[in-house]
């Protein structure tokens, strides 16, 4: 009786087809080694799975979580890094609401108030006819005066 139950519930598992596994993983640039540690599976059961041709619904699970978290992982890289910047250039002169207002013209681009100035000191004119349209005249009259120190 107990061996009949076990056998009903391995055939009640759903199996997914291992070609939409393997272009599931191709498709987040995950391999199958990168999924097999991830997912703490021997890389040999793995590739066993091509031989059935079908995988554990469970793998799919965890490729998506997998998928999901190598994004979160790429954007808390970016946010780290934006902040470091931030930490290694000081804008002498500026006080931090208008460093905030000119990075605020370039939202998007990760510039700090002192990369911005930088550009505009050295006649980028783009740049110089962003901040000239938008910036009070008064701050945009400080920017020619400012020093822009980076700490390495």
């Amino acid at each position: 009786m107990l061996q009949y139950s076990i056998d009903k519930k391995r055939q009640v598992m759903k199996k997914i087809d291992h070609k939409l596994f393997i272009n599931t993983l191709k498709e987040r640039g995950i391999t199958q080694k990168a999924f097999a540690n991830y997912a703490k599976i021997s890389y040999d059961t793995v590739t066993g799975w091509k031989k059935k041709g079908k995988v554990p619904a469970y793998a799919m699970v965890i490729a998506r979580d997998m998928a999901y978290r190598m994004k979160l992982d790429e954007h808390i890289k970016k946010q780290l890094q934006r902040k470091k910047k931030r930490d290694f250039i000081k804008v002498d002169g500026l006080h931090p609401s208008e460093q905030k207002h000119i990075e605020a013209l370039f939202w998007g681009t990760n510039l700090t108030a002192g990369e911005i100035i930088e550009d505009a000191q050295k006649g980028d004119t783009s740049t110089i006819k962003s901040l000239k349209e938008n910036l009070p005249k008064s701050l945009y009259s400080k920017i020619s005066d400012i020093k822009v120190k980076h700490y390495d």
